[in-house]
């Protein structure tokens, strides 16, 4: 059928149209007066009016079913599929799409394929571009698909990091406040000790000067009494004053000694105040000690457990920690960047015996394929990986390693600082293609419950004189 003739013909005559609703017939019925109308603006009607009739020409009748009109139906569907076929119908020619222009890259008739438009170019049947057309799209929806779990997967990954960050934040500040409570407890313990020997010096000096001022009480009271008496003999009769006047003379001649006041006798302020910030500075270097490789949680493999302070790590307890590009996995983790220069650091091994020390270096964001050197214990035997030599048996067994790393000679030695032997030292073939400005990482790998201890050094406090 050319639907399109039969399109406008239909319209043309109204013959389509529900005479109710005035629409393209819906589930088309026919009526005892060969009226037909759409099933549901007949019941409307009829629901309004209280009685079965027509809507056109109001006959009345009883029915108990309403037959469909399926020669009207199948019309209005072969209609409405005209509708939607049309678009599949050439604008120029009236022809059916069949072909795809690959120069122009649109679907074209067989009539516009002749045409001088298209002279030269290439076609192909369209089942043909649909074909290929669908595998591209296939391809690309699986590339999509694949995309959309990729972000779905980072999307889980930072939800995990977001919530990860609130228990660093907790776990942060609780640590931050435990050191201030123990550096304000060790203030607060030296501020009363202060002023508990401020408070001895005022009572002991107290003391003294109260008993220095009894006894010039006691002096002044006896020649007050000794003036008294020789003022009253001057003012006597001859025969008292001669039988009082040894005795007055004795009074009068025997003074105390000049009275001085007592050296030392007031509070050593200077004692007390003097550098009193640095005294307590330099008292509090006792309770406080420096690591110089302080580790890096964000580096941890799961597996590792780290001390609260970052010192120390051992095998064993696996934690919830996120996916970040900075992590290690196979039980390792690294230290914080070293600058340019000479560094060194102890690490307790102890009785471990899963163990490897050294340096990494390459890209932080992917710590799997960096590059590292050192020694290490396993296996039941110390070997040396990468640069360093293989498997060897040292003169000593290694309690304390001491790794020491120097940018500028681009070496790395090790030796056990307890004895001071040396157990090896390399200079990485690779370092001669590294910058100067390169950041290196102390490394450390273990399996072992036993931990590996980074040993803090002793702080001191000195002054320069100008």
């Amino acid at each position: 059928c050319d639907f399109i003739s039969v399109k406008k013909s239909l319209i043309v005559a109204d013959y389509l149209v529900c005479p109710t609703c005035l629409e393209i017939f819906t589930d088309p019925v026919v009526l005892p007066c060969s009226h037909s109308f759409c099933r549901a603006c007949v019941q409307q009607w009829w629901e309004r009016k209280g009685h079965q009739s027509c809507p056109v020409c109001r006959t009345e009748f009883s029915l108990t079913d309403v037959p469909l009109n399926l020669a009207l139906r199948n019309v209005c569907e072969a209609f409405s599929k005209a509708s939607v076929e049309a678009e599949d119908v050439c604008s120029l020619h009236k022809e059916i799409l069949k072909l795809f222009c690959l120069d122009h890259q649109e679907l074209v008739c067989l009539v516009c394929r002749d045409a001088e438009k298209h002279a030269g170019h290439t076609f192909r049947p369209l089942d043909e571009v649909v074909k290929s057309n669908k595998e591209k799209l296939r391809e690309g929806l699986q590339g999509a698909k694949e995309r959309l779990e990729d972000l779905n997967e980072i999307r889980d990954d930072c939800n995990e990091q977001a919530a990860y960050i609130k228990i660093q934040t907790q776990r942060v500040e609780s640590k931050i406040k435990k050191d201030f409570e123990e550096l304000h407890r060790f203030l607060w313990v030296e501020e009363e000790a202060r002023l508990s020997a401020v408070r001895d010096e005022e009572q002991k000096k107290s003391w003294r000067m109260k008993e220095k001022i009894e006894a010039l009480d006691t002096d002044m009271a006896a020649l007050s009494e000794a003036i008294r008496s020789a003022e009253e003999q001057l003012t006597s009769d001859p025969l008292s004053l001669m039988k009082n006047f040894q005795t007055a003379m004795t009074k009068i001649q025997n003074l105390p000694n000049k009275p001085e006041l007592l050296p030392g006798a007031l509070l050593d302020e200077a004692k007390h105040v003097g550098n009193l910030k640095f005294n307590a500075w330099e008292r509090m270097k006792d309770m406080v000690s420096y690591s110089p490789v302080i580790l890096d949680p964000n580096t941890a493999d799961a597996e590792l457990s780290l001390s609260e302070d970052l010192t120390s790590l051992s095998f064993g307890k696996r934690h919830l920690r996120p996916k970040n590009p900075e992590r290690f996995d196979w039980y390792k983790v690294r230290g914080s960047a070293l600058a340019s220069g000479t560094h060194t650091w102890d690490v307790e091994v102890g009785e471990s015996t899963y163990w490897r020390l050294g340096v990494a270096w390459g890209d932080p964001c992917l710590p799997n394929f960096m590059a590292a050197y050192g020694i290490g214990l396993f296996g039941g035997e110390y070997k040396g990986f990468a640069d360093v030599s293989g498997a060897y048996i040292p003169s000593v067994k290694p309690q304390r390693i001491r790794v020491q790393v120097d940018t500028h000679e681009r070496s790395i030695s090790f030796s056990e600082s307890l004895t001071n032997t040396q157990l090896g030292k390399t200079n990485p073939s690779a370092w001669s293609h590294l910058s100067d400005n390169m950041n290196l990482f102390p490394f450390f790998w273990t399996r072992s419950q036993i931990p590996l201890r980074i040993i803090p050094l002793a702080p001191r406090v000195t002054t320069q004189s100008q």
